[in-house]
């Protein structure tokens, strides 16, 4: 991908400029702030100060520091949500699309019946079922994922397979599978980059509406979606409670976003140059 990385407008490149200060920030901002977990009832919601550079919340913790791990959560669950979809959904695509017949049509229509409901609603009945627990939280986000890449990676192989270079490799002897993991996937590759990084700010999205509504994650957990709902109490007392991790949320899913929407113009400039020059 290092044409992309090149070609990125200048809102994709302040995309990943956030992504990255955000990723440094979670990884080793935490070791330069207090325990996100000690409590101390007697500096209860406090404003900014030099202890505590955002305030504390309604039992003392500093918070900042919770806004810091919290972005490891949320990182975790866009991230490993997005993954999951990758692989199941790129993995049905792709070989329902390949190969056809039956498998693709009942493969496709259980797709399709996913995509029908809402993201949170599959959530929430995966929760209840499964329970709660980040690994939980991440497969019942990413399920959501599964049609999205599993539609992309289907109409894209359609298309693949029909090239000179597939049908040469299956006159050659390639099996199926050797076909896919050498010729169609590569071809996916730049298409999947742009969904996952959008796919990334909708499971971030979906994670923390999972937390505001308290169920997932533990509630002492200190993800941004619970922190928005144990201070929401307190808006008009202590506003940094609700303000901070909002802006967290906004800014990451932002930046995201700006991301994902430069890595699209990129791949279409390069994808209308390779035309011209055809």
């Amino acid at each position: 991908m290092p044409g992309l990385r090149t070609e990125l407008p200048l809102t994709g490149k302040i995309g990943l400029g956030v992504l990255l200060a955000l990723l440094l920030a979670a990884t080793f901002g935490p070791y330069f702030t207090p325990d996100a977990y000690d409590q101390n009832l007697a500096r209860s919601l406090e404003g900014p100060s030099a202890a505590h550079w955002l305030g504390t919340d309604q039992i003392g913790r500093d918070l900042l520091a919770r806004i810091l791990v919290g972005a490891r959560y949320s990182l975790l669950i866009g991230i490993g949500a997005t993954f999951f979809g990758v692989v199941i959904g790129v993995s049905i695509g792709a070989v329902s699309g390949y190969f056809g017949g039956i498998f693709e049509a009942a493969a496709m229509r259980f797709m399709d019946l996913l995509m029908v409901f809402p993201g949170i609603l599959i959530a929430l009945m995966v929760i209840a079922v499964a329970g709660d627990g980040l690994g939980n939280v991440i497969f019942a986000v990413g399920l959501r994922a599964v049609p999205v890449f599993a539609r992309l990676a289907q109409t894209s192989t359609h298309s693949i397979r029909a090239r000179e270079y597939i049908v040469a490799a299956r006159a050659a002897g390639a099996s199926g599978i050797r076909i896919l993991w050498s010729h169609v996937l590569p071809a996916l590759l730049n298409s999947l980059v742009v969904l996952a990084a959008l796919q990334v700010a909708t499971s971030i999205l979906i994670g923390a509406t999972l937390s505001f509504l308290g169920v997932g994650l533990s509630p002492e957990m200190p993800e941004w979606g619970a922190m928005l709902n144990s201070g929401r109490r307190y808006i008009f007392q202590h506003w940094p409670l609700v303000v901070f991790p909002g802006l967290a949320i906004m800014i990451t899913v932002l930046g995201i976003n700006l991301l994902g929407d430069g890595l699209r113009s990129a791949a279409d400039r390069r994808r209308d140059r390779g035309v011209a020059l055809a």
